[in-house]
């Protein structure tokens, strides 16, 4: 069984936020994003100044606490690891809000019910790739399937902040130092309000 998850390469990422932006015209978002760019600053080479970015939407998360706490079961986890909100029976009761260990998880202004990055299954479906992973101008995204044996060894959290394991969350990440998967050293972690 397949479970797909983001792959993003913080060696590559420029903090461009064409992601963000591409994400947010595809699915018509006015007030709120389901992607943001996030930056840390290096501290460990202490001569000169450094700051990296990576990319993050909700998590696709192997035992999601979003759907866990949904009273009318709108939140569904997909044969392929996707976890998607059904509009239909979404009451926009914000308990999913409440409980994404991410902030991955909005409510739209407009509908008035929730809202997050479904991996943009419905252009999945259509063979085509994820908009997010299509706009990086630098390829610092990809879609994999975190069952692969291959991507066993991506890092699973970034520079020492804790990824919240109750939940595991489907995102891998590659190291800045090479283009080699490596596990990622303890850094502190600044998180972007933007």
């Amino acid at each position: 069984m397949k479970q797909l998850g983001f792959l993003v390469h913080i060696e590559k990422c420029l903090g461009c936020r064409s992601c963000e932006f591409a994400c947010k015209n595809e699915h018509g978002q006015t007030d709120s994003f389901r992607r943001q760019i996030h930056s840390f600053h290096d501290d460990m080479d202490h001569t000169v100044q450094q700051f990296y970015h990576f990319s993050m939407s909700c998590n696709h998360c192997s035992n999601p606490a979003c759907m866990a706490t949904c009273p009318e079961l709108a939140i569904k986890k997909k044969p392929n690891g996707v976890v998607v909100i059904e509009q239909v029976k979404c009451t926009g009761c914000s308990l999913c809000v409440a409980a994404c260990s991410f902030d991955a998880i909005s409510i739209n202004m407009i509908t008035r019910k929730a809202d997050k990055c479904d991996m943009c299954y419905d252009r999945q479906m259509q063979g085509e790739t994820t908009i997010c992973v299509s706009s990086c101008p630098v390829q610092a995204i990809e879609i994999i399937d975190l069952n692969d044996p291959n991507n066993a060894y991506f890092g699973k959290a970034v520079y020492g902040f804790d990824m919240k394991k109750m939940t595991n969350p489907s995102i891998r990440f590659t190291s800045k130092q090479s283009t080699s998967p490596s596990p990622l050293p303890a850094k502190q972690l600044f998180w972007s309000n933007n």
